[in-house]
Parts: C-alpha cells; sequence; structure tokens
C-alpha cells in the first residue's frame, strides 16, 4: 500500500562527463598579391574564436576559426610588414552520455604554434589547441520531505544545496575609443600589429541580466619614419561594461560570464595639424553568461519505522555543490638570456605571457596549481637587415591557494590571469622579467546522495527475538545508524546509555533494548 508523503520539487543540473583534450589544427597562410612576398617571418600569434557548439549523441562538436597575425620581413624590403589571415576548424570532444540538447560548457586556447616558409608566398602553420568541455543536463525529481499519518517514524535527514542552470545569454557589444599619441612618440606610419585581451573584475547577476566589469588590455605596435626607433609599442586600457539578457534572471543569483574579443578594428586619422597621430580603435565584445538557480533544505535519505514494515523508493543523484572561492596573487622574476641564433637585442618592445593550468591538485586546506608561462619577447635590434627580433621561452608555474575547509577528493576550476609585467634590458642578450599573476580556484564537491522519492508499506518480516544487547561503536557509526540496526529509536538507546553527542566515540560501550518489530527496507 503507498504511503502518502509531502514531497518538494527538486531541480539540479546533473554533470554528464566533462573532458580536456588537445588538437591539432594544420592549415596554410597565403601573402596577398597586394603585399611583398615574405622573406623571413619574425613572428606568429594566434587566437582561437568559437563561432558554434553543438551537442550530439556522445559528442561536442566545435566550429570556429584561428586567427593569425604574421609579422614578417619582405624579400624586397628591410621595412617590416605585417598580415592578418584565418583557418577554420571544427573539432570533436568525446563525452560518451552526451545527448543533443543538452548544455555544454566549453574552453579553448591556443597552447602553440609552428610554422615554415614554405615559399614567399605560402606559410605553413600547425596550432596545438587546448579543449574543455563539459555537458550537463537539468533534472527535476519530488523528493519526499516527510510522511503522512506515520507518528512512529525514524528519518535520517540530510541538508542539501543544489543549483540548475535557470537560463543563458548571449551578447555583443561595441567599445570604440580614439587614441592620441604623446608628445614623445613618434607619428604612425603603419600599423604592424594590434592585440587586444579582456580583464573581468566582477560580474553579476541583475534583474533579466548579467552585467560584467572590467578593462580591455590593448597593444598596438607601429611602424615610424624614426631610423633610430623605427618601430614603437603603445599600450593602452579601455573600461567597459556589458550585459547579456536572460529572461528570469534577479540579483543574488549565481553567475558565470566569458567575453572575448572577436573583432578588433584600428584606423589611423590625421589631427588637426595633418599628422597621422590619432589611432581610431573599434572592438566587437562577445559576451556568454549564464545564471544558477540555487535550493536550500532538508531532504530524507533513509527512514525506518519500529512498528510497520515500509519499502523506500530511492534514487541517486550526483550533486556537483559550489564550497567558494579562493584567490591570491604570485610573482614570477627570470633572468632569461636570449636563445642561440637570435639577433642582439637593442631596446624591448614588449613582453607577452599567457599561462596555461597543466595540473591542479587538492589538498587539505590548499589547491596546488601547475602550469607552464609561455613568454613572448619582441624586441629591436641593431641590424639594420633585421630590425626586429622576437623569441618564446616556456617557464614553469606553481602556486598554491589557501582555504579552509579544503578536503582530497574535491573538484577546483582555476584559471590564472596576467596582471602585469615589468621588463629590463640587462645586456645584449639578457632580460630581467617581472610577471604579476592573479590566480583564482573555485571550489566544488561532488556528492552522490540517495534521494527518498515514494514509499509503500508491505507485509512485516518474521519476528526475531527480543533482547538486551551490548554494542560497541565501529567506525562510521552515528546513534541513528545503530537504533535502525537494532530497530530501535535513538531517544530508546539515550533512555538507557548517559551520551553527551549524537556522534559516540569508536569503541564506546552502548546498552540497546530490541524491539520484536519490523522496518523499512
Amino acid at each position: 500500500m503507498t504511503i502518502e508523503c509531502r514531497r518538494d520539487l527538486l531541480r539540479l543540473d546533473q554533470a554528464v562527463g566533462e573532458e580536456t583534450s588537445q588538437a591539432l589544427v594544420e592549415g596554410e597562410i597565403n601573402v596577398p598579391e597586394t603585399k611583398e612576398a615574405a622573406a623571413k617571418i619574425l613572428d606568429i600569434n594566434g587566437e582561437v574564436i568559437i563561432s558554434s557548439r553543438e551537442v550530439i549523441q556522445d559528442r561536442v562538436m566545435v566550429e570556429g576559426i584561428l586567427r593569425y597575425d604574421v609579422l614578417y620581413i619582405p624579400e624586397d624590403n628591410t621595412e617590416i610588414d605585417s598580415l592578418d589571415a584565418e583557418i577554420g576548424f571544427t573539432q570533436y570532444l568525446e563525452l560518451p552520455g552526451a545527448k543533443p540538447k543538452m548544455a555544454a560548457q566549453l574552453k579553448l586556447n591556443v597552447e602553440h604554434i609552428d610554422y615554415e616558409l614554405v615559399s614567399g608566398r605560402k606559410i605553413n602553420v600547425k596550432s596545438v589547441l587546448n579543449l574543455y568541455g563539459r555537458v550537463s543536463e537539468v533534472m527535476e525529481l519530488e523528493a519526499v520531505t516527510d510522511f503522512f499519518q506515520l507518528d512512529d517514524i525514524e528519518a535520517l535527514r540530510d541538508s542539501i544545496r543544489v543549483s540548475s542552470t535557470a537560463g543563458t545569454g548571449h551578447s555583443q557589444t561595441m567599445v570604440r575609443e580614439d587614441l592620441e599619441l604623446t608628445d614623445s612618440m613618434p607619428s604612425v606610419l603603419k600599423i604592424l600589429r594590434k592585440d587586444a585581451q579582456v580583464r573581468i573584475s566582477e560580474k553579476k547577476a541583475a534583474d533579466n541580466k548579467v552585467v560584467a566589469h572590467g578593462d580591455v588590455d590593448l597593444r598596438i605596435l607601429y611602424l615610424c619614419e624614426d631610423e633610430d626607433e623605427p618601430i614603437q609599442y603603445l599600450s593602452h586600457s579601455i573600461p567597459f561594461s556589458h550585459a547579456a539578457e536572460i529572461p528570469g534572471a534577479y540579483q543574488g543569483m549565481e553567475c558565470q560570464a566569458e567575453i572575448n574579443v572577436t573583432e578588433f578594428y584600428a584606423d589611423l586619422r590625421e589631427n588637426i595639424n595633418n599628422e597621422l597621430r590619432i589611432i581610431d580603435t573599434e572592438l566587437v565584445l562577445g559576451m556568454d553568461a549564464q545564471v544558477f538557480e540555487a535550493q536550500e533544505g532538508e531532504i530524507l535519505v533513509d527512514a525506518y519505522s519500529p512498528t510497520i514494515a515500509v519499502s523506500l523508493k530511492k534514487r541517486k543523484v550526483h550533486l556537483t555543490q559550489f564550497m567558494g572561492e579562493s584567490q591570491g596573487q604570485t610573482v614570477l622574476k627570470e633572468s632569461i638570456t636570449f636563445p642561440e641564433g637570435v639577433p642582439k637585442a637593442r631596446k624591448i618592445l614588449y613582453v607577452d605571457a599567457r599561462p596555461s593550468i597543466t595540473d591542479e591538485r587538492i589538498e587539505e586546506g590548499t589547491v596546488n596549481l601547475e602550469g607552464i608561462l609561455t613568454v613572448q619577447v619582441v624586441y629591436q635590434t641593431n641590424d639594420a637587415a633585421a630590425p626586429l627580433g622576437s623569441f618564446r621561452e616556456d617557464f614553469p608555474l606553481r602556486h598554491s591557494l589557501e582555504m579552509s575547509g579544503l578536503k582530497p577528493g574535491m573538484d577546483s576550476k582555476s584559471e590564472i590571469l596576467v596582471e602585469h609585467i615589468n621588463h629590463t634590458l640587462l645586456a645584449q642578450d639578457e632580460a630581467e622579467l617581472k610577471i604579476t599573476l592573479l590566480c583564482r580556484a573555485g571550489i566544488y564537491q561532488s556528492v552522490v546522495k540517495d534521494v527518498i522519492i515514494g514509499a509503500e508499506e508491505i507485509e512485516k518480516a518474521a519476528a526475531k527475538e527480543e533482547g538486551i544487547y551490548i554494542y560497541y561503536v565501529q567506525p562510521g557509526d552515528i546513534l541513528w545508524s545503530i537504533a535502525k540496526r537494532y530497530n530501535t529509536t535513538i531517544s530508546g538507546i539515550l533512555k538507557y546509555n548517559l551520551l553527551e553527542e549524537e556522534t559516540p566515540a569508536v569503541g564506546t560501550r552502548l546498552l540497546i533494548y530490541k524491539k520484536l518489530e519490523s522496518s523499512f527496507s
């Protein structure tokens, strides 16, 4: 006979799976006929832009473009030139259990680029991409929170905090700013390289939207007519506020936001003196955001009765609970010697640093991060035939974040951001770097719980002898589990034993009176 129960609706995200892998994207970059053919490649930068994603059976399909920025020396000219190119790609992330319409979270970044100048008009490039994907689905179930018309019941309750995706949003916005050169900088002849990176300083849910604040860091390398200093470097930060509309979102909800520069335009303009000293910049920012509905309360995970026999219907749920966030700064100081075969340096123009995490481990109270910091140094030389030089070098990266309550078995989702870079040229082939990094780790705990979703009364089990028993507490015992084992009640145990807490120490001697009754199964 079915037993009437009080139920609450639980709505939670169930992780279907997550996977990290690498992919190799190969392609060709062609130097257009409008430009001089290339004699030597100085440097190639690359960034990845996701154009679409789709969850299919047991896989996530990702489509995008790799956007390359090439600096080179032309065949018939010692003046440095540059070109932009794009290579499309389609990659699959294997995630068994994934199905169409499930939600997918993706992160892609370029780990490494190899290139070869095949001819003056053709460059072969090979890029290694790091891919991370997570697929989840929203589960709804009615969990039993109490029983009607049953007074003699012993129930084990557990606090629960679950969250489920309540909405997603995508939006684009324009950020524009005119950069006027300072008096100390020469006029622009040609822009060689432009780069932009987003730093989010704050993100929060508001009414029907997620709002993010931060800065876009611009870096522009340009050619001028100064014979002594033909290449100049300009950096500038533009603050931004951007929102993605998500109907139903409200203040206080948990949220996530990612913002990328999808387009970056930089055009030259004359000032009132007819000099090219103004750079009109226009950026397109793409934002992906999610909000999560949090639900807290108590659920029944087990129950029994000394007077009737009942069969419980249970369902296992896999919960990912957010435990908190930890962050901290670390400073990497390195003295680097230029690799053999590269020109000697006259002046460092800029240093770019890109961190990647290779391993993250949680120990008691700490998150230990390990990774690689890839540093690119671009500099001026004393060689008129090759006025610009560059090289890359990898440095090991280690940092620990402290947070109370951390235990082995928990999960972390971490990121490392570059906050500031200082560089000093010590000699023609030696430089000192000081790079300030911000490390962040969000901590999650995966737990499996048996949730009661129904109950029915069954025939009583065969009677067993009642009596008085002596029991010694075993590891993992609580009074509730001991009472259930002997088909009695917690109050019955407390009646015959002097105990100050419900989790007695291992080895504690208990006197237990057992009744002739049945219990839940």
